[in-house]
């Protein structure tokens, strides 16, 4: 057994079992929600790649009519799982970055289309071995489009990696942009894997490398189950304890005004149009918000339920917060003329700052913001028409 051979079996060994891992993981650690289902099947997919490759150097070379037969069965299978791997990051990358799962024409664009493409190259391959053969001595050889069919999965990655930077430009959110980051960051290993594979062949290190990808990934997502709200990705309540009790102490001298909202008649929502949608309209909310307070170093959160906290540091003075309420009754009022939810929705803010003579701990500021929000919310449903 030559070296090569050693090392490509060991590398891929050394990464399955990292998938392996990761895979018991995941479904032990997080809750079964959409993101999370589509991260383990980005786990699986890459598995059951890495599982092909090593089978693939595993039977190389060995004699045999039915290791033939075994070797173009499990290229043909290689191939078709590098297609779905990239697809299936490309959705959790989308769900992550959107919140919400594709369209029917995006997914025809994204997913069905390439997946076609290469299942046809593929399927008609023991004809036209145009992406590989199988030659003397039952050795792997590569096709005329082997290397281009490398170079399209590899811009795939490519392209969701820029789309990914694109989004990133747009978001204000300093843990969000972190996340985008790690996530745009997914390429480099497998590009780098890829440079080095295609100029030496017998050498395979795509996969193995996009492994490190996926624990890093891992890792991070591990990092945010701690800190951001999985519904919506904003911080959550342990993040916002944290954040307050860093601030607002008698010794403090920082200045802060913290907003306190929630959501008109989300049991309302629950009730008449399912739980489904009042997450939707948590997280259409919650993208309000951020738009509302993308200005500074806002500190952005959902505190429980349907209520939201905003803490904006460096001022206390009402006035100055006045031009951020407007840019959230405004943004509230845009996103409902465009009617992409079935019910209009509507916000109640309460504000409290600090420091102030009865406003000196987080529950002090937490229970001041409050007050106002129901006093708030009373005026607010009466200008709605809300009943009782």
């Amino acid at each position: 057994m030559d070296a090569f051979l050693l090392f490509n079996i060991g590398v891929d060994c050394f990464a399955l079992i990292v998938m392996a891992i990761l895979i018991f993981t995941c479904f032990i650690s997080f809750d079964n929600t959409q993101d999370v289902r589509l991260m383990r099947r980005t786990f699986l997919a890459l598995f059951l790649v890495l599982l092909t490759d090593m089978f693939q150097w595993a039977l190389d070379g060995r004699p045999g009519s039915s290791v033939t037969t075994l070797l173009h069965i499990d290229n043909m299978l290689y191939y078709a799982f590098q297609m779905a791997a990239v697809v299936v990051w490309n959705d959790y990358v989308h769900y992550r970055v959107l919140r919400k799962v594709k369209s029917k024409n995006v997914v025809i664009a994204t997913s069905i289309v390439p997946l076609a493409v290469v299942l046809v190259l593929i399927l008609t391959n023991p004809l036209t071995h145009f992406i590989f053969s199988i030659g003397s001595g039952n050795h792997y050889v590569r096709g005329p489009i082997s290397n281009p069919l490398a170079l399209l999965v590899m811009g795939y990655l490519l392209f969701t990696s820029l789309w990914i930077m694109y989004m990133r430009r747009k978001e204000m959110l300093a843990s969000i942009r972190r996340e985008y980051s790690i996530l745009a960051g997914f390429v480099v290993a497998p590009f780098i894997g890829a440079v080095i594979q295609l100029n030496a062949f017998g050498i395979s290190l795509i996969w193995p490398l996009a492994s490190i990808s996926m624990l890093i990934l891992y890792i991070n997502r591990s990092q945010d189950e701690i800190s951001i709200d999985a519904l919506t990705g904003l911080n959550n309540r342990g993040s916002l304890d944290k954040y307050l009790l860093e601030r607002v102490f008698p010794e403090s001298e920082e200045r802060l005004t913290l907003i306190l909202m929630d959501l008109d008649k989300f049991k309302t929502i629950n009730d008449e149009l399912g739980h489904d949608m009042g997450d939707v309209a948590l997280r259409e909310v919650a993208e309000i918000i951020r738009q509302a307070f993308s200005s500074g170093n806002n500190f952005l959160a959902r505190y429980g339920g349907d209520e939201f906290v905003v803490v904006i540091p460096q001022i206390d003075d009402p006035r100055m917060i006045d031009s951020y309420i407007k840019n959230l009754r405004s943004t509230v009022e845009n996103f409902n003329q465009k009617k992409t939810f079935p019910v209009k929705l509507s916000i109640s803010c309460g504000m409290a700052f600090y420091p102030r003579e009865d406003v000196r701990t987080p529950e002090d500021l937490l229970k001041a913001a409050d007050n106002k929000m129901y006093e708030e919310k009373e005026k607010h449903h009466a200008q709605m028409g809300y009943r009782k």
